[in-house]
């Protein structure tokens, strides 16, 4: 019944001909390129995710094929942007195209690509260890203002996380934290856990694993306290958790799972990868899958995917520039 039901979702969308005078894409399998090693990261596995919904629906007759690409992004990247737009070349990436660019690490960005569809997403939180004695986020933003580069924030320095954390700090007028390096979620816990960092901000998946029980509820043993989500809304896995615009400020921050293509690709390829996705999300196993990873189907395409990423971009560009001086 959901084989039925997705394969007639994409007709709609993509407008399937019927009979054999009248090809439509795909007419053969779609390759998605990955950045980064297999498995390294929620977007990576999103993709599996959706290779293995696709395959199970056949939603669109043809399999996926992901190829993954070692070593630093830049290098997965550029080879994405320079294969053949021939319909069937497409590549993953987060909002770290924009932190990359924005650092000076690639001399490409978002609008070198054909920005294609977002599957999904997940957001930040901001984290005080519970040593601190900060309860809430504004007790957090005072005392970085007090005491200026003595609250010690972990992080990637120049990537997500760090960009995330200066934008926080940015809520307060002469807010400072002390970045150092840890990496992201998985880096940064054990120095939050061993007292060495106070801040921190995890992702939702992360915020999930540190902060919580097996059980789903606050674990008091843990020293993570949530004080902020950086979603529209608050998180079902931390109910009591406020969103940064609940508490009075005007700041969301999401990491977005993107799909681009080569430049010049067809659009009637563009359209169609598109609304296999949004065909994908429709299944209960990719539904399933990302509630697992504590991130949101946020199904994007066309004018309204472009003016996002163009939104994300003046937020994010100037931030990023100066986390790589920092």
């Amino acid at each position: 019944m959901i084989r039925l039901t997705i394969t007639a979702m994409l007709a709609s969308l993509v407008g399937f001909a019927v009979g054999p005078a009248h090809a439509q894409w795909p007419e053969k399998p779609i390759k998605i390129t990955v950045p980064w090693k297999a498995g390294a990261g929620a977007v990576d596995q999103m993709t599996r995710q959706l290779q293995k919904t696709v395959a199970d629906n056949d939603t669109v007759g043809q399999p996926i094929t992901i190829f993954n690409i070692g070593g630093p992004i830049p290098i997965g990247l550029r080879q994405a942007k320079d294969q053949d737009p021939d319909g069937y070349n497409f590549v993953v990436m987060h909002t770290a195209m924009m932190t990359l660019q924005a650092a000076g690490k690639i001399d490409f960005g978002y609008r070198d690509f054909e920005p294609v569809v977002r599957l999904g997403q997940f957001c930040q939180t901001t984290s005080a260890h519970k040593d601190t004695g900060i309860e809430t986020l504004d007790e957090l933003l005072d005392r970085a203002a007090a005491e200026p580069n003595t609250l010690v924030h972990g992080a990637n320095l120049g990537a997500i996380n760090h960009v995330y954390g200066i934008m926080v700090e940015d809520l307060r007028d002469g807010a400072k934290f002390r970045f150092v390096q840890t990496g992201g979620d998985a880096g940064t816990y054990p120095e939050f856990k061993g007292g060495r960092v106070q801040v921190a901000g995890f992702s939702a998946a992360g915020a999930s694993n540190f902060a919580l029980g097996a059980d789903g509820m606050a674990d008091p043993e843990s020293p993570v306290r949530l004080l902020a989500y950086a979603g529209s809304e608050r998180h079902k896995n931390f109910p009591d958790v406020p969103t940064f615009v609940e508490l009075g400020y005007d700041f969301q921050f999401c990491v977005d799972g993107w799909y681009f293509a080569p430049k010049g690709t067809p659009q009637e390829a563009i359209d169609g990868f598109a609304g296999m996705v949004e065909a994908a999300l429709a299944d209960e196993g990719m539904q399933s899958f990302l509630d697992s990873k504590a991130m949101v189907g946020a199904f994007q395409a066309g004018s309204e995917l472009h003016a996002e990423m163009d939104r994300q971009w003046e937020a994010i560009a100037p931030v990023a520039a100066r986390a790589a001086t920092k």
